[in-house]
Formats: structure tokens, C-alpha cells, sequence
């Protein structure tokens, strides 16, 4: 996957964690954001974010990060 398909992923990640900020608890905000993403992203996507996180290409949120081990 090419680094701006990746680079998009990771933006749209950010955005679905913003969205569901208004979660007080982180992880039931996390759960809900990879729930989101399991349902609607391809497997190709999912795996490029993880792998960007997993090499330090890409540096998430903390809620993001949570995300990624949940979808990982």
C-alpha cells in the first residue's frame, strides 16, 4: 500500500477516535473506534496502519494506539 493510502488510514483513524472522545471511558472508546474500523475498513487497511504503528512510522494518539492494539 502506497505511503499516502497508509497516511490516510492513519487520519482517518485519528478521526474516528476524535469522534468518540465524547466517551469517557478510554476503553470503551477504543472498543467502539475498532469496532467501526473491523466493520468498514478492507484487511489491507488495518494491517498497513498496524504496521506503520508496529515499525514507529507513524505515532498515534493514545486512544488511537489503543485502537491499533484492538484491531492488530
Amino acid at each position: 500500500m502506497a505511503h499516502h493510502e497508509r497516511d490516510h488510514g492513519l487520519q482517518m483513524l485519528e478521526q474516528i477516535c476524535a469522534n468518540l472522545c465524547w466517551e469517557e471511558n478510554p476503553d470503551a472508546a477504543a472498543a467502539a473506534a475498532a469496532s467501526h474500523i473491523k466493520r468498514f475498513w478492507t484487511p489491507a487497511m488495518r494491517r498497513s496502519v498496524c504496521e506503520a504503528v508496529a515499525a514507529g512510522e507513524a505515532s498515534p494518539s493514545d486512544l488511537g494506539r489503543k485502537v491499533v492494539e484492538l484491531i492488530g
